[in-house]
């Protein structure tokens, strides 16, 4: 994801990996519906993933479940005066092996959507941000692009069966993952829910997050 205001680069709560957004060239939403639909902001809306996982150190396989939890906690003013919501997010993790001992962590997050984009704050004061959507980009099946040297896209799933439901007509988002670029990770988002599933698989690592419940308005 790249980061506006100098290029500046942040790693995701989740993961310590690096993603980058390359540029994309897509066709306008010809769809009348309001692309910020694709994540609806409204304090108390929230989502509910099951996390499952795996790591690989020195030929040891370490398997692991969680689960994290988004909320839209609060509508806030920006410094520069626009309207930002705060997300609240907290991930329940086993500690190590031992999954009677749990470890939280809890991050927060600001939300603004523009005519054409998704941003994310990591705080109200300050002007950096990472685009999390480019909704130019939704309904448009691409080629993976190889003008980097870590390729990208987007495609689009008729169908996504998750334990929260069955989910139609959904635009996967693709990104190079890991430090090398080597991996991926796939975010699938479902317009009027929000995102509904995240696949991110490196060469020693590998998680899926996939929607429990969800309570948007």
């Amino acid at each position: 994801m790249i980061r506006k205001k100098g290029n500046i680069l942040r790693d995701r709560a989740t993961f310590t990996t690096v993603f980058i957004l390359f540029a994309l060239v897509s066709n306008v939403l010809a769809d009348a519906e309001d692309p910020a639909d694709w994540f609806p902001l409204a304090v108390g809306n929230s989502w509910l993933y099951e996390m499952e996982g795996f790591s690989v150190t020195d030929n040891d396989t370490t398997f692991y479940t969680g689960t994290r939890l988004c909320e839209i906690t609060d509508l806030l003013t920006h410094e520069d005066g626009f309207p930002v919501y705060e997300m609240r997010t907290i991930c329940v993790t086993p500690v190590d092996t031992d999954a009677a001992e749990s470890s939280a962590d809890t991050t927060f997050e600001y939300l603004r959507n523009t005519a054409t984009e998704l941003r994310c704050y990591i705080s109200p004061s300050l002007d950096m941000y990472d685009v999390w959507i480019s909704f130019s980009m939704m309904n448009s099946e691409m080629e993976m692009r190889l003008e980097s040297p870590a390729p990208m896209g987007i495609r689009l799933e008729p169908t996504v069966v998750l334990p929260a439901g069955s989910f139609s007509d959904c635009s996967v988002i693709v990104y190079p993952a890991g430090y090398n670029g080597g991996g991926t990770e796939e975010l699938y988002f479902h317009r009027g829910t929000g995102l509904i599933k995240t696949v991110h698989s490196v060469e020693s690592y590998h998680i899926t997050e996939s929607l429990l419940n969800f309570d948007v308005q």
